[in-house]
């Protein structure tokens, strides 16, 4: 397993941001086609149209798969994406810990315990 710095994590801040806007626009759009599929299921109507737009949210979802994975590829773990965060494996006074990355920061600024989540992370210590 790699072990992240702060600073490597830091420096994949812009391609997670990129690989999360991409995952916010497929997400919307896999929103609006299951709407639109739980219509047609309801009114019960265009059997045809509707294998189309089940066919095509499983094409969105599997484009948001394949996003994720591009994290998994760069050694961080994907933790969410409503709110989006990224583990980063690292360790801190010899223990290991993971570096913990929300949307929004613009650096990595938090930990936790490998056996924690992001409810338990706490400010790193001040960096030299």
């Amino acid at each position: 397993m790699r072990y992240f710095t702060t600073e490597e994590a830091d420096a994949l801040i812009p391609e997670l941001e990129k690989i999360f806007e991409t995952v916010a626009e497929l997400t919307a759009q896999a929103e609006l086609k299951a709407a639109a599929l739980r219509r047609r299921r309801r009114n019960d109507d265009d059997p045809a149209g509707a294998a189309i737009e089940r066919s095509q949210l499983q094409f969105l979802a599997s484009g948001i798969n394949q996003q994720m994975q591009l994290i998994v590829e760069l050694g961080a773990l994907p933790k969410g994406v409503n709110p989006a965060l990224v583990d980063f494996p690292a360790r801190l006074d010899g223990r290991e810990v993971y570096l913990c990355w929300k949307l929004g920061e613009k650096r990595v600024a938090y930990y936790h315990p490998v056996d924690g989540g992001y409810s338990t992370r706490k400010p790193l210590p001040k960096r030299r």
